[in-house]
This record gives C-alpha cells, structure tokens and sequence, in this order.
C-alpha cells in the first residue's frame, strides 16, 4: 500500500509536540464483492489526545438506492472497540473529552489503532479508496462520565393499598435510530418523541455501536424506560441485541459459514439477561434478508416501520413457523431513522409485571405481547376452559374433547376487519365500524385448535400492498406453552481475590457445582464469619440458589443448593395454614407435590419455600454468634429472609413485612448488613423505586421501613444499585448508584440519623461513574468499596474516618493489568483482610 504523508509543523525534522497536527493519507482498492472486511492499521505515539478521519472513494450506482457502492467506517484502539458509523459519515474524530455520535470518547491510548472498513462494492472494476488519518498531540482531554440507565421506571399497575404492582400493558418501540448511527434525530429528540406517541418503554439500538449508551448524561427521563441494545448488522441479516450492558458492543463480522457463530453470540446476550430478535428478516435488500435460521432467536420482528409488502411475507412466515410447532414470539417496531419517522408506528405491547428492562423482555420472551400501529388501538384476547384462563403467551389446560371460549375485543381500528385464526386457519372475523370497537366470541375444540391469534386489518392500500395491519397478537396456547429460551445459560464466571494490608492475592475462578471447573451465574453476595471463613450465596445461571463457604485455609466447600421462596399460591396456603394458635406452617414444594408441616411454636411467623425455585435475587450477612442471615427476592417480587444456623441448620424463607400490618415488602434490589448487636440493617429499593432501610433485632422483630435521605439535601434517593455494611461502633455506611450513574455514600449513626449521600472522587474526574458497587467494614472503622466503572473495570477505594484514598484498578486473570467486571460484592475479614467475588463476562 503507498502512503503519502502531509504534516503540520512548526520547524522541518523536529517531533511533534503540544497543539501540532500529523496528517497521514492512506489510499487502497477493494475488489467487487458484498461480504469484505479490510482495515487500515497506524500507531498512536504517546502525546497524542484526538484521532479524527476522513474517508473518499469512487461511487457507482449499479442501481440507485440497491446496488450502490458504500464504504463503511469505523474505528478500534489498542483496548478494542470505539465506534462505527458505518455508512452514514464521510469523517469522525475521538478524544477523551468528545466524539463524533456514533463513537465512543476516552483516552488516546499510545499503541496500534485500526480504521476498520466494510466495502461494499457493485462495481466489476473495483472501488478505489483513500482514508485519512489525523493525530493531534497534546495534554489529555477531561471526559465526561456517561450516566447509568435506570432497569426500571415507576410501575403502572400499582393499586393504593396493594403490596406489588398489577399486571399491566405496557406500550414500546424497541429498534430506533439517532444521529450514534445512521438516524436523524438526538437521543433526546428520540425520548420526546417516544412522550408524544404514548410509549412507556424504548430500545435504543444503534447499528454496530455502542455510542448511545454511553452518551445518556443527566437526559434519562424519569417516566420512560430505555433498554440499551444495538442492531447487529451483519452482511446477512440484522438482529437486535436488547438489554446489552451500556457501552458493550456485539461483533457482526460473522455470518452462516461461520460455524456455530450466531449460537455463542445469541448466548452471550441472553447471559447478560437480554434478548436476541431477528430483524425485518425479509427485507429484500443487501444484507438485510435473514440467513441465519430461527433457532437461536427469541422473537421475530415481523413488522417493521409502515406496513409494507416485506411485513406481510414476515407475518405469512412467521404463521407458516406457528403451524409447523415453531412457537417464536412476534415482535413489531418502528425502526425510525429519519425525523419524519413516527416512533411507535408500529408497537409492542407487553403484558408485565413491572416497568423494567427484566420484565418487560421477559413479556417479550413468552409471547405476553400484541403489535399495534399506535397506542389508539387496544386488543384483548381472552381463552377460558375449566374455569382457567388466559392471554397471549399463556397457557390454557384443556383435556382432548374439551371445548373453549376465546373473547377478543378491540378498541381504536375504525373501519376494519377483525380476524381469529387457530392451528386450522382462519376461524371468525367480522367488521369494526367506524367507532373503531369490535368483539369477537368463539367456541372450538381447544386442544386440536392448539392456538388462537387476532389479526386486525384494514381494507386500505399500503405503498406496496393491498391492506395494512392495525394489530396482530401473539397466539393463546392451547395445552402445553411453549418453553422460552433460559435468559442465562452460563458465560458469568465467579472470580475471587483477596486483598491484603499491602498486597492482592491473584485472582482465580471460584470452583463450580459437582466438580465443574467454575460457577456460572449472574448474582452473588460474600460475607465473612468470626471463625475466618466466608461464606456465600449465589444464583446459578437458571437463577436458583447456591450456598458456599471458603474455609480460613483457602478450600471451597462443595455448592448447595438453597430452597427458594415459594410461589404466591404457596406463600398464601402457609399464611392460610396458620391455626387460630398462630403455629405457622412451612411449605415445602417439589416438582407438582406439596407436603405443609408444623413449623415452630406458636405465634412464628409463616414461612414457605420450594425446592429448586429461581429468585431474582439474593444477599448474606455473616452474624456474631456464626450464624448467617439471607435474603432472597422471589419471582414475585417480594421480600424474603431466613435465618442460616453454623450448624447448617435454616429457618426456611419468609416474607419480609412491609409497611402495613398484614403486608410484605416487594423489592428491586436489596442488600443487609451485621450489626455489632446482632441486628441487621436491610437496605431496599421498594417497588416505587426508592430506598428504603428497615432493622431486624437480635429477637428477631422488624422495625420500621424508613425512607433514606438523598444527595444535596434530598428527602429521597432512587438508582440501580446499592450496597450496605455494619462498622465496629455500631454505624453503617451505605453505597449506591444514583439515577446520574454516579456512585453514592453516606453513613448511618448508630442513632439512625443519616449524614445524606456524598459523591467520591473517581479515578481522573470529579465523580466515579459505575454500573456496580459494593461496601465492606474492616474491623479498623474503615470501609472498603468495589465498584464497575465505566470502563468496565473493577475498581477499589478505601474510605477512612474523614477521607478517601482514590479508586484504583484490580489487576486481572493471567497477568492482565485490569479486571473486569459485571456485578461484585466484598466481605470484611476479622484478620484485616478483604475477600472479594467478581461475576466477570467469560
């Protein structure tokens, strides 16, 4: 390759320094051919704070708008990754304090840098192309740390006076564009619009970056939920990666003759608890039509922006798979790019249980939704056998000559057809007059039926068909519903390290269940007890829960695994087997059996576990007397606690109270702490969002939830993450991460006055911003905090009486300089050390 080069300096020969620029041009040619990779390689001196590039090439227009020459740009440093922008810009430029949207800004690393380059060229001759790299010396540029996206908004289906929300539909537009790839509108531009279109959810899903989730700073809206993600645009086929971490971006060099390829990468995504959607799978346009096969999918966009013919061959498919028995769920989104594009035309609408990025693709995940060309149009769907009904997604039990009742209602489709089909075709329709509200009523043989669906049409042209779709749902299962692809499926390994007055420990794999080299899974929380061990909990990659402990000699004991909290129907039948002398009953579930047994003297508290159940999350103290207490959050979104006898010995599960008599505490995150007295301190984000701390005595009664104060004088705090840990005199210290993605701290007295929530310094900027942390209490009165920040680093603080020692790295695996990391948690040791657990991305 010749290159050519053209520098700005001050005097010929002499090396570059502070304010020079170094223009280096790198010309080439690409062959004819649509799936091509290439890149051009430089190095970056040390000295240097900005990159930007240009690019040039010959156009050709085999076929205006179709087979049109593109040469797509991107670039990566020495760490990977910093930003693509595919087609859509002729030049771009990278520093730490800013960058191009659709790039990612930090520091200029010395070391190899690549502009990465995807043409795609029509031309038989070839395409002709010339990049240009610029290097700009000088000091480092302050950054800006990115604020962290809140996993919930305030719940809709809250009722005054009932402990956890209702379910309730929620209306969203997963796959959209701004100015980060190839869209027109800002991401605030992107959030007004989602407002205006009656939206209560939003996927922010960028072509092939990770831009826009690292460029949310104090713009978060309070009333909308966004779900980070990216459209992975391969050459052929787009998925949707939706619930990615911010600022993780998925590879798209790949494509079928890669084996195996779309399965590790699908499984990564669903690891982190995300979603894999394939994405307007019939566009018939280059690189757009789907090649990868359906069975590493979890939904199938069917209907993309205005109804066009390509939808309704989606939709065709995607009823040809139903009849056929592969049940994958539809999903519809707008896909805007342009501003005249209308967000949420079309939308899905998830039936959930809260407002957040776990419930909402989880709705999405088992079919709990409908597709509606705007928030007008209201469909119910309704199957009833037996006495059980059902919705979308669900599942209705019917014998072989069992008959059904399905209802459909429809609201907001004027002058359109209304239609039911089950496994036989179409069975009803009927018309919806010009008041826009249908209803549908049918009787059939359920189980031959084995679904019904609703299709909403009107008799109108389209710009390339006949009629357009108002709405379409998901189908109701007939007998047996179909099984969801598991969220996680291993690939978070469990990392531990243990920090000495002077020194850390080298990192290594916690071992896994049955002699399994590690332990997979996506939470863990690590206490230590008196006798020198630690002892831990953990969910497993299913989301069960695990027991282990690190005996003082450093060996693991083998894994056990914990009995969960029960379901509703269980927890209620304990309540409801409490005799009039207030003896509890224990509920112990397995598989489809129950047995209820006297659980303790009168007047304990109900309790109710079941084997094997999975839990959203978890937490341990380690108390005094060696014993331990852990807390656990259902799949209902309650509450748990028991208590963990040293000799092995457990309490079982039981509901924490809430802030009424009779009711019980539901959570989004919680976390407890030991206290010197033998109490505890739980520390909880309630349903609504904010934190609240309440304290369990030595005997064993629960205090009173109490609001904890916030930041600058705030009567309230609310973020995604938080921590808490019992110090020596009897205070504890809180952390937690604000709505900001800034990393909070305050200390509680033992008094119960509260200092209200500091912000620490971060490692080069005023404040740490992170998307995880935690605290421990060293025996000096001291505190120790790990925390992921935005980097994706762990990093560890030490905060003393009246001072900070500044966050600084944990070495890696293998000798690597930096560790990373997704969730973590840390226990305080009685000999002065720390012991540490990092669920790292494997």
């Amino acid at each position: 390759m010749d290159t050519a080069y053209a520098q700005t300096r001050r005097s010929a020969g002499a090396a570059p320094g502070p304010g020079d620029r170094v223009t280096t041009a790198y010309p080439g040619h690409s062959p004819f051919g649509f799936d091509q990779w290439s890149a051009v390689e430089f190095d970056v001196p040390a000295g240097v704070n900005r990159i930007s590039v240009t690019r040039a090439f010959d156009h050709y227009d085999g076929l205006p708008g179709i087979m049109s020459d593109v040469l797509d740009i991107g670039l990566f440093g020495p760490s990977g990754f910093r930003g693509w922008s595919g087609g859509a810009r002729d030049a771009f430029t990278v520093s730490g304090a800013d960058a191009t949207p659709g790039y990612v800004p930090g520091p200029i690393e010395p070391g190899r840098w690549s502009v990465a380059l995807g043409p795609v060229v029509f031309n038989p001759a070839g395409m002709n192309w010339r990049v240009e790299v610029t290097l700009e010396y000088g000091p480092p540029l302050a950054g800006t740390p990115f604020a962290v996206l809140p996993s919930s908004a305030p719940s809709r289906g809250q009722i005054p006076g009932f402990p956890f929300p209702l379910p309730f539909w929620y209306r969203g537009d997963m796959h959209t564009h701004t100015v980060h790839s190839d869209g027109g509108r800002t991401l605030g531009q992107l959030v007004d619009a989602a407002r205006a279109g009656g939206l209560h959810f939003l996927g922010s899903t960028e072509h092939n970056t990770s831009a826009a989730g690292v460029s949310w700073a104090g713009s978060i809206p309070s009333d909308l939920l966004i779900i980070n993600g990216e459209e992975v645009t391969t050459r052929h086929g787009h998925w949707l990666a939706l619930g990615l971490p911010q600022g993780e971006v998925m590879d798209w060099h790949f494509g079928p003759r890669d084996a195996g390829a779309m399965t590790r990468h699908a499984n990564h995504v669903r690891d982190r608890g995300g979603l894999v959607v394939a994405a307007h799978p019939l566009t018939p346009a280059p690189g757009s039509f789907w090649e990868f096969g359906f069975a590493d999918v979890d939904a199938i966009e069917v209907w993309n922006g205005p109804w066009t013919l390509d939808d309704a061959a989606a939709v065709a498919l995607w009823a040809a798979m139903l009849f056929f028995g592969q049940r994958i769920p539809a999903i519809a989104n707008s896909d805007t790019h342009a501003p005249s594009d209308v967000v949420g035309l079309p939308q899905t609408v998830v039936r959930a249980t809260a407002l957040s990025r776990d419930a909402i693709l989880d709705g999405v995940r088992r079919g709990h939704s409908y597709l509606a060309e705007s928030a007008q149009v209201t469909v119910s769907l309704n199957a009833r056998c037996n006495g059980r009904s059902g919705g979308p997604g669900d599942s209705v039990p019917v014998s072989f000559f069992d008959a059904v009742d399905v209802s459909v209602s429809v609201s907001g489709a004027p002058n359109s057809f209304l239609a039911l089909y089950t496994e036989w075709g179409l069975m009803l329709a009927t018309w919806i007059g010009a008041d826009g509200n249908g209803r549908l009523d049918w009787r059939g043989w359920g189980l031959a039926s084995v679904f019904a669906r609703v299709e909403v049409r009107r008799p109108k042209p389209g710009s390339s068909t006949l009629d357009q779709m108002v709405a379409l749902t998901n189908p109701v299962w007939f007998g047996p519903a179909p099984t969801p692809k598991p969220v996680y499926q291993g690939g978070q390994t469990f990392l531990h390290t243990v920090r000495y007055p002077d020194s850390w420990a080298r990192v290594a794999p916690v071992p896994g269940i049955g002699g399994a080299p590690t332990f997979n899974g996506p939470r863990a929380s690590l206490t230590g007890l008196p006798d020198g061990s630690a002892a831990a909990v953990a969910l497993h990659s299913d989301n069960t829960l695990w027991t282990t402990a690190r005996q003082k000699n450093g060996q693991w004991q083998p894994w056990q695994q914990l009995a969960g909290p029960a379901s509703d129907a269980a927890a209620t039948a304990a309540a409801r087997a409490s005799g009039p002398s207030g003896a509890a009953a224990r509920i112990v579930t397995s598989g489809t059996t129950a047995g209820i047994a006297a659980a303790g003297p009168a007047g304990a508290a109900a309790s109710a576990v079941q084997a094997g159940a999975a839990v959203l999350d978890a937490a341990i103290a380690g108390m005094p007397d060696g014993s331990c207490q852990i807390l656990a959050t259902g799949l209902d979104g309650r509450l748990y606690h028991q208590v963990r006898q040293a000799d092995g010995r457990t309490t079982g599960f039981a509901p924490v109270p809430g802030t009424k008599t009779g009711t019980t505490w539901t959570s989004v995150k919680a976390a407890i702490a030991a206290m010197p007295d033998g109490s505890t301190q739980i520390l909880s984000y309630g349903s609504g969002g904010d934190m609240y701390l309440v304290v369990r005595r030595p005997n064993g009664v629960w205090g009173t939830w109490t609001r904890v104060p916030g930041a600058h004088g705030r009567p309230d705090f609310a973020g995604p993450a938080l921590d808490i840990t019992g110090l020596p005199d009897g205070s504890s210290q809180l952390v937690a991460i604000g709505l900001d993605g800034m990393v909070y701290h305050q200390v509680r007295h033992p008094d119960g006055r509260f200092d209200g929530f500091a912000a620490p310094r971060g490692v080069t900027t005023a404040t740490m911003s992170a998307s995880a942390v935690a605290i421990a209490g060293m025996p000096d009165g001291t505190a120790q905090v790990l925390a992921v920040g935005a980097d994706g680093n762990v990093w560890h603080d030490i905060r003393r009486p009246a001072s900070w020692q500044g966050f600084r790295p944990l070495a890696g695996l293998q000798g690597a300089d930096r560790l990373r990391g997704g969730q973590l948690s840390i226990a305080g040791m009685r000999d002065g050390t720390s012991q540490v657990l990092v669920i790292t991305p494997s």
